[in-house]
C-alpha cells in the first residue's frame, strides 16, 4: 500500500477509524520501514520486488523512452534489468499472482497470473487493456471489473466530501482532470476497488503460493487532501477543510475494510499476510504548509522516508515491540518464506525478528536468473502517452518540461532508453544513497546532456557542490538552475543563505544574496532577502540601498514593513511613518503594523 505512514495509522487505530489495522498491530509484528532516496514510486516498489538497488534494476522515473519512435512512454517493465521475486518463485515452481504492481506492463508469463499496472483507473483510464494480463484469457474480465467497479455514483462520493451534490455532478460533467479533488476523488475510489475486486476474484480462484497486490490509492489520497486533514494547517482555507477535512479519514476507513477481508483470507487459508508501503507521508505538524503536495516541483517533500512493514497470520510474531527493517529487507524477506534463497544483488536480509520461525538463507548467485518473458502488447499511442504525463503533472509527479520529448542516445535493442529524469534520479540516488558523488555527478551530467534546460540536475550539482564546500561551484548552479526553472527564485536562494548564515558563514549568504539580486534584478523577493540579511549584519544602509529600487512601485505591504525596519535602525522616524503607512494603505488588515506605527508617532525624538 503506498504511502502508508505509521502517524496516520496510529491515529486512525486509536480512534477507531481503522479495527482491523489495530487488531493487526495487536496480533502481529511491525516495523519502521526505512525507505531511501529518491523516494519516487516506480523506483522504490521495483526495489521492493526485485530486492536490487535502483542502479542495478533501472527503474529510475515514472517515464521511459521508446527505443523505436524515441517518444516518452509510460514507465514499463521493459525497463527493468532483473527479475523479480514473483519470476523467482516461479521459478522454482511456486504458483504466483500478482495484480498492479507498478512499472510491471507488459504483463509478466509466470506459473500463475499476472496483471499489469495498466489496470489501475488512476493512471491508465481509458487505455485498451491489450497486454494487461497473462494469460491473456483474463482480459475481458479485467475490462467487465472495471467498468463495474470504476463506476463511482455521485452519491458515493457525497459519502466522502461535504459538497453539494450539483457542484460534484457538475465537476464530473466538466471535463476536468485529476487536478479537480472530486475527479480525483472518483478515480482513486474506482482505483482501489476495481484493484481490490481483481485481486480477490483471482486469488479465490487461484490459491497461489505467492500473491502480490498494489495499492495506489493510499498515497493518492494524501497528495489530493492532506492539506486539507485536520488538525488544520495555517495555510489551509477553512472553506477547504470544511469540504475535505474528512475524505482521508473515510478513505482510510474503507482501506481498513479491505484489510479486514485479507486477514480473513490469511486465517482460512493458514497463510501469512505481509503489508507494506514504500515510503512514509507526512499527516501532523511535519506537514510543509507553504508547499503544494500536488505540485510538480513541492510533492516530494511531503513524502517520510519511513514507511510502514507488518507480518500477521501464520508465523507471524504475534505483538513483539515495533521494530526497524528497510524496504531492501523486502524481497529476501518474502522468498526467505517461501523457502527460497535470496539473490546476490540484494543488500538487503530477511526480517526474522517478524517471524516465529524464519531463518535467512544464504544468498545464491544465480549466474542464470530465470529469464522474464512478457505477452505481446501494443505500443502506446502518442495520445495515450500525453493524457498519462497530464495525470503525472497533476499528481505532482512530472513537471511540463519533464514531459517534453527529448533526444537521448538511441537505445540498443528493444531496451528502453533513460529519460533525463531518470539519470537525475540515479544522481539523487548515488549522492544521497550510495554516497558516490563521482558517479552522482556523472548521472546528472547525462541528464543535462540529454536537456541542458533541465533545471533539476542543476540544483543537484549545486547541492553535491556544497557538500564538499565549493561554494563557488554551488552557487553558479543554482542560480543556472533558478533561472532554468523560471519560478520565483526567492524561496530557494534565500533559504540556502539563511542556512550558510546559520552555520557561521555570513560570507558565503551574502556571496550568494548579492549574485542573486544581479542575476535577478527585477525580483522583490530577492531583494527582500538580500536586504534582510544585510540588516542581520547590521549593515543597516546597505539593506535600504537593496530594497530602494522597489520602494515607489511596490504592492507588497512586507517590503514596506522590511524597510520600515532598516529606517528605524537608521533612526529616521519620518522614514518610518511614511512607510508603515503606505503599508497599511496596501492591506489595513495588519494589526501589529498598526500597533507599531501608533508608537512611532507617539514618541519623541
Amino acid at each position: 500500500m503506498d504511502g502508508l505512514d505509521w502517524d496516520l495509522l496510529d491515529r486512525l487505530a486509536a480512534d477507531g477509524t481503522m479495527p482491523n489495522w489495530k487488531r493487526l498491530e495487536t496480533e502481529g509484528a511491525t516495523a519502521r520501514l526505512r525507505s531511501f532516496a529518491p523516494l519516487i514510486s516506480p523506483i522504490l516498489w521495483t526495489t521492493a520486488a526485485t530486492g536490487a538497488p535502483p542502479d542495478v534494476h533501472r527503474v529510475l522515473d515514472f517515464q521511459e523512452v521508446d527505443p523505436k519512435t524515441g517518444a516518452k512512454v509510460p514507465i514499463s517493465g521493459l525497463s527493468r534489468a532483473v527479475p523479480a521475486i514473483w519470476n523467482t518463485a516461479s521459478a522454482a515452481g511456486r504458483k504466483v499472482g500478482v495484480v498492479g504492481w507498478w512499472a510491471t506492463h507488459p504483463a509478466e508469463e509466470v506459473n500463475g497470473f499476472f496483471v499489469s499496472d495498466h489496470a489501475s483507473p488512476i493512471l491508465f483510464e481509458g487505455l485498451p487493456l491489450g497486454g494487461a494480463a497473462y494469460p491473456p484469457s483474463l482480459e475481458p474480465g479485467l475490462a467487465q471489473v472495471s467498468t463495474r467497479e470504476g463506476a463511482i455514483p455521485d452519491a458515493e462520493l457525497a459519502r466522502f466530501v461535504d459538497v453539494p451534490p450539483g457542484e460534484i455532478a457538475a465537476a464530473r460533467s466538466s471535463g476536468a482532470g485529476l487536478e479537480n479533488p472530486i475527479i480525483a476523488l472518483s478515480r482513486i475510489l474506482a482505483s482501489t476497488r476495481t484493484t481490490h475486486r481483481i485481486a480477490r476474484d483471482l486469488y479465490d480462484r487461484e490459491r497461489p503460493n505467492l500473491f502480490a497486490v498494489y495499492y495506489e490509492g493510499t498515497d493518492e489520497v494524501g497528495h489530493v487532501f492532506a492539506a486539507s486533514t485536520p488538525p488544520r494547517l495555517a495555510c489551509a482555507s477553512q472553506a477547504d477543510v470544511d469540504r475535505y477535512g474528512k475524505v482521508v479519514s473515510r478513505y482510510y476507513a474503507e482501506i481498513d475494510g479491505l484489510i479486514g477481508q485479507w486477514m480473513r483470507r490469511a486465517e482460512e487459508d493458514g497463510a501469512t499476510l505481509v503489508i507494506h508501503s514504500d515510503h512514509g507521508f507526512k499527516w501532523g505538524a511535519d506537514r510543509p504548509c507553504a508547499l503544494a503536495s500536488g505540485n510538480w516541483a513541492t510533492a516530494a517533500f511531503w513524502h517520510r522516508p519511513d514507511g510502514v512493514f507488518v507480518s500477521w497470520g501464520k508465523r507471524a510474531r504475534r505483538g513483539a515491540p515495533r521494530g526497524d527493517a528497510s524496504l531492501f529487507d523486502v524481497a529476501p524477506t518474502i522468498l526467505s518464506l517461501l523457502d527460497i534463497p535470496p539473490d546476490t544483488v540484494m543488500p538487503g536480509k530477511a526480517a526474522e525478528f517478524a517471524f516465529e520461525d524464519l531463518h535467512a538463507l544464504p544468498a545464491a548467485d544465480r549466474a542464470n536468473r530465470p529469464p522474464v518473458t512478457r505477452v505481446h502488447a501494443e505500443p502506446m499511442s502518442t495520445k495515450e502517452a500525453s493524457e498519462y504525463a497530464k495525470k503525472l503533472m497533476a499528481l505532482g509527479y512530472l513537471s511540463r518540461s519533464e514531459t517534453r520529448t527529448s533526444a537521448p542516445a538511441p537505445a540498443a535493442g528493444d531496451h528502453p532508453s533513460m529519460t533525463e529524469g531518470g539519470w537525475n534520479n540515479l544522481g539523487v540516488y548515488y549522492r544521497d544513497t550510495a554516497k558516490d558523488p563521482a558517479r552522482a555527478r556523472d548521472a546528472f551530467e547525462k541528464a543535462l546532456a540529454i536537456a541542458p534546460d533541465y533545471y533539476s540536475p542543476m540544483f543537484n550539482l549545486a547541492v553535491l557542490a556544497r557538500s564538499r564546500g565549493d561554494v563557488r561551484t554551488a552557487e553558479d548552479w543554482l542560480l543556472k538552475s533558478m533561472g532554468a526553472l523560471r519560478a520565483d527564485p526567492a524561496p530557494a536562494v534565500g533559504a540556502w543563505a539563511r542556512e550558510y548564515e546559520a552555520k557561521g558563514n555570513v560570507r558565503a549568504a551574502l556571496s550568494l544574496m548579492n549574485r542573486a539580486a544581479k542575476a535577478f534584478p527585477a525580483n522583490e523577493g530577492v531583494a527582500r532577502e538580500l536586504g534582510m540579511l544585510r540588516y542581520r549584519i547590521k549593515d543597516c544602509r546597505g539593506a535600504i540601498g537593496a530594497l530602494s529600487p522597489f520602494e515607489a512601485a511596490t504592492k507588497e505591504p512586507r517590503t514596506l514593513n522590511d524597510m520600515a525596519l532598516f529606517e528605524t535602525c537608521l533612526g529616521d522616524r519620518r522614514a518610518v511613518i511614511r512607510l508603515l503607512e503606505r503599508s497599511l494603505s496596501l492591506d489595513p488588515n495588519q494589526p501589529a503594523v498598526a500597533r507599531t506605527l501608533d508608537t512611532v508617532r507617539n514618541s519623541r525624538g
